[in-house]
């Protein structure tokens, strides 16, 4: 109780949208906060449910996406900004408390999107994984870190086009040493990240995934 008032007092909190003292997100901004309507995540057209559309489907492609938020929206920008450049992890339990989904499927495990672990050393953290653990603790599903980065990209950003950013993550991602003698086979896996922007990270983790076995990989992200 004492470390907790002296990290409040030294870091007080300060909404990341609108900037007025109290909370890290104030109930006002956290109002603002519509639900996104989903998309197919291959080709990125609207989707009911989030459903990969059946004439996008290939073995190797994600079944499904859901997305909370839209990423240009200023108070959803703001919380992720918060998260990645921020450092704030407290945020991404303030947005995902009490979330709810309905994908069709009972997942075996959430598997984050890793990072290099240069990115996370620096940062402190994976934001992904953070997310995973923080959903495990509300719908019971354990986090397996399945996959590991095996190759240090340029940040997805600075890519131009899809096509660059399909290049750019090509053979970053690899199932993980404790899981290269795991059956794999017909697992159900939920894919997390923070922002599915071209979804070229999500589509190569799946592409790995499959290969390897696994049966369904839906994606999770807070923002599109």
């Amino acid at each position: 109780m004492i470390w907790e008032s002296l990290v409040e007092f030294i870091f007080p909190r300060q909404c990341v949208s609108c900037e007025e003292w109290g909370d890290f997100l104030c109930k006002e901004c956290r109002e603002r906060l519509d639900f996104v309507d989903q998309i197919c995540p291959e080709c990125g057209e609207g989707s009911p449910m989030g459903w990969t559309h059946p004439s996008c489907r290939t073995k190797k492609s994600m079944d499904g996406l859901i997305a909370l938020y839209e990423y240009q929206e200023p108070v959803a920008r703001a919380v992720i900004d918060g998260i990645k450049y921020g450092f704030n992890q407290e945020l991404i339990k303030i947005v995902l408390q009490d979330f709810r989904f309905e994908s069709g499927e009972k997942f075996d495990f959430l598997v984050p999107v890793p990072l290099h672990f240069y990115r996370e050393n620096w940062r402190g953290f994976n934001q992904a994984e953070e997310m995973a653990k923080e959903l495990s603790s509300q719908i019971s599903v354990p986090v397996g870190k399945i996959l590991e980065r095996v190759r240090k990209t340029k940040q997805q950003v600075l890519m131009k086009t899809r096509e660059e950013r399909e290049m750019n993550i090509k053979g970053a991602f690899r199932i993980g040493k404790k899981f290269r003698n795991f059956k794999l086979k017909k697992l159900k896996v939920l894919l997390v990240d923070d922002v599915f922007t071209s979804g070229a990270d999500m589509r190569e983790c799946t592409r790995v995934l499959k290969k390897a076995g696994v049966e369904i990989v839906w994606g999770l992200a807070l923002a599109h």
